[in-house]
């Protein structure tokens, strides 16, 4: 009887710390500073002594709610790549989705909690090159039996396009994240990726 209740309140308690993660992701939007315990605790109907027992400090509970925000991003692009529409449709659906995460998330705040965690940084590598980047594998191997696809580029040195991109965004200074946030910034980051990626002729999807 101790036992399940002791479970029933380890399941209320992850489903505390669940709402309380989502109700940051909508904040994730604004920089740091402007990100309030307060704030959050009214939008989750928790106490802020709550928040603080499970998480600590409000840079444990940012750095818990991104996790889940890439878990949930990482879930929407496999059910993309694994659909049934075509190729090209599966590219232009997946950037949406990239640019709309930007939309989420303020790269200046993010970049700012990543310099100042090691920890943070190499979760997100490790999301980065062990689950997205075996996305995109897939994906491009797809394009490639299809024709679509460029077989000189190879997967090494897209792994490596990818770590650097990595490396780039956790470097960021405040200025190159509020730049690169701009709709027509990122617009022109994926043509560029499209077109050294797609075959010429269809570079324009």
């Amino acid at each position: 009887m101790e036992v399940n209740n002791l479970d029933g309140y380890k399941k209320r308690t992850l489903q505390k710390m669940e709402n309380i993660e989502l109700s940051t992701i909508k904040l994730l939007s604004l920089p740091l500073n402007d990100i309030k315990i307060v704030d959050i605790a009214k939008l989750a109907n928790v106490s802020q002594v709550s928040i603080y027992n499970y998480y600590g400090s409000k840079e444990a509970l940012l750095k818990a709610a991104i996790v889940r925000l890439m878990d949930q991003q990482y879930e929407g692009y496999k059910k993309v790549l694994s659909s049934d529409i075509p190729f090209s449709e599966k590219i232009k659906e997946l950037f949406m989705r990239k640019k709309n995460g930007l939309e989420i998330i303020n790269l200046e705040m993010f970049t700012n909690l990543m310099q100042k965690d090691p920890e943070l940084q190499e979760i997100i590598m490790d999301f980065t090159m062990n689950k997205s980047f075996k996305l995109l594998i897939s994906l491009i191997d797809e394009g490639r039996e299809l024709g679509l696809v460029r077989n000189e580029v190879q997967n090494q040195t897209l792994l490596i396009y990818i770590q650097v991109l990595s490396q780039s965004f956790m470097n960021m200074d405040s200025a190159t994240s509020q730049y690169i946030q701009q709709k027509e910034v990122m617009d022109e980051i994926m043509n560029l990726f499209l077109y050294g990626l797609l075959k010429q002729e269809d570079s324009h999807v």
